[in-house]
């Protein structure tokens, strides 16, 4: 069978130390080591750049061990299409196959073992521009870092449909020779790629993805931008619709049309999220009781209440399941 992006070969090696340096100079500088026997030692790499990601192919034959520690400029997914790998990134720990594969969050120190004939595509993704595109999508600033749970199971519907958009774009890819300009198609269908997958893959920021089915009014949208940036002040009613330029009563209706709830309830509902970011983000290493109290939650017990009605679970419970 034909390797992904066969017209865009970029090396192929049999010597370990030139394998490192060419796929650091597309990546990053990292250990490469080859566990046991080297005498299938062969590595590929298929490359091809694009606006915000860019689409690789890449084996190594041989067990080896990667070391990258924390990749910083980029994230990184990678999906096996022969063999398997173990990854870790963070402290999460696990098996990648035919049926999971991983993403490697750019703030977490990540280390891997392909397994011997392993293969894998991967999906590099630049995260200075990945992450403008992600507030674009949720529609507010990022308050922190960016982290996906970096299992991802791709027997899941959304997964699947996923996969099926990548594998158009590597076909599409190694469709056109190295030297034919990129150009509006690429890029359109790179952001419909990176969108399916934000919205598909869960995250620190899912509960930020707009689930609203009703246009939002001009003043509505002004309310949001006014909760938002100002979520962990004492506001009111009076202030939200003053930011909003109409009178309180008209807002209440706006929000009740537009959202099924009042400006006060989405109030609570941003503090809620913000809690709950705050302990995907930093896991059990943040008290509850602290980030509770941050958001304007004075009484414990009825937060915990309502941030289980809220998110089906308790926030100790969100925060073992952190990928910290």
């Amino acid at each position: 069978m034909t390797a992904p992006l066969a017209n865009h070969v970029l090396f192929q090696s049999d010597d370990l130390d030139c394998a490192r340096e060419r796929v650091a100079q597309k990546f990053c500088s990292h250990r490469l080591e080859i566990v046991g026997s080297a005498t299938a030692f062969r590595a590929a790499h298929h490359h091809r750049m694009g606006e915000m990601i860019s689409l690789n192919y890449i084996s190594y034959g041989a067990d080896v061990r990667i070391d990258p520690g924390a990749l910083d400029t980029f994230y990184l997914i990678q999906i096996p299409i022969a063999g398997a790998a173990t990854i870790r990134n963070g402290t999460a720990e696990f098996i990648t196959d035919g049926d999971t594969a991983s993403i490697l969050n750019a703030d977490r120190t990540s280390v891997m073992h392909w397994w011997r004939g392993c293969e894998q595509v991967l999906v590099q993704i630049r995260k200075a521009p990945f992450l403008h595109f992600v507030e674009r999508l949720i529609e507010r600033d990022l308050p922190g870092p960016l982290v996906f749970d970096p299992r991802i199971d791709m027997r899941r519907p959304e997964m699947r449909a996923w996969r099926q958009l990548l594998n158009a774009l590597f076909c599409a890819a190694d469709a056109r020779d190295r030297d034919t300009g990129r150009g509006l198609w690429e890029a359109f269908n790179e952001q419909r790629l990176m969108e399916s997958f934000v919205r598909a893959q869960p995250s620190n920021v899912s509960l930020f993805l707009p689930r609203r089915e009703v246009p939002a009014p001009r003043h509505v949208k002004r309310a949001e931008a006014y909760i938002r940036a100002h979520a962990d002040r004492p506001l009111t009613i009076g202030d939200i619709a003053k930011a909003a330029g109409v009178g309180p009563r008209a807002l209440q209706l706006a929000y009740k049309v537009t959202f099924g709830i009042s400006p006060m309830q989405a109030l609570r509902r941003e503090r809620l999220r913000r809690v709950q970011y705050e302990l995907l983000e930093k896991g059990p290493d943040l008290s509850v009781t602290e980030a509770a109290g941050r958001w304007g939650f004075g009484h414990l017990g009825r937060f915990s209440a309502e941030y289980r009605r809220t998110f089906g679970e308790l926030p100790r419970e969100t925060a073992r399941r952190s990928p910290h």
